[in-house]
């Protein structure tokens, strides 16, 4: 099938549309099908299921543009003098945006949670988020993942009055940009005695 381009844009070729459908397995009377559109051709059953495939991570890609638009990082509120401005930092944030839902993601999965948070954090920072936050001395082993969801959490306001043990992502984005400006303080710091 071919969708034809718009009667006034005639100097456009028409785009060839694929079909993949997919019906759910099992037994139940209620089974989800797919019926798919795609413009990647579609000449096996590999090619049918990598287009299955983006469309099961759909879900990540519409939290990662909430994450990226309006709830994190909250690019669409940015006003700035020039149109490069805005594009380099919103790519930059986009990287924010990122880190912030693999921490979030990182939390959701047990054997996630206790892996090293320099994943995420570099050492200076995990380093002045525990001086911030923790009332002892540095410790020897690098905190993990959970530590630096719950940190950056509460740095941001978070306080878990409903026990649930998730912080929101406007909360971890508050942490993590209060963080950079402990970081950007300190290497100011650090700059004087150079």
């Amino acid at each position: 099938m071919t969708l034809k381009a718009p009667a006034n844009k005639k100097e456009h070729a028409g785009i060839p549309v694929y079909y993949v459908g997919c019906l759910e397995q099992g037994t139940s009377k209620d089974k989800l099908a797919w019926h798919l559109l795609t413009s990647e051709p579609i000449n096996n059953v590999e090619d049918a299921m990598r287009i299955i495939g983006y469309y099961e991570r759909r879900w990540l890609i519409e939290d990662f543009h909430k994450v990226w638009k309006s709830e994190g990082t909250d690019v669409e509120s940015l006003r700035l003098q020039s149109k490069d401005n805005l594009e380099r930092l919103s790519v930059i944030y986009a990287f924010v945006a990122t880190r912030l839902l693999a921490l979030r993601f990182m939390k959701e999965v047990d054997e996630l949670t206790k892996e090293s948070c320099e994943k995420v954090l570099g050492q200076k920072a995990w380093k002045l988020l525990w001086l911030k936050l923790e009332s002892k001395t540095l410790p020897k082993e690098v905190p993990d993942m959970g530590w630096a969801y719950k940190n950056l959490a509460k740095l941001g306001g978070w306080k878990d009055t409903k026990g649930t043990g998730r912080a929101s992502i406007k909360v971890l984005w508050e942490g993590w940009f209060k963080l950079q400006t402990i970081l950007e303080g300190y290497e100011l710091a650090m700059s004087l005695d150079h």
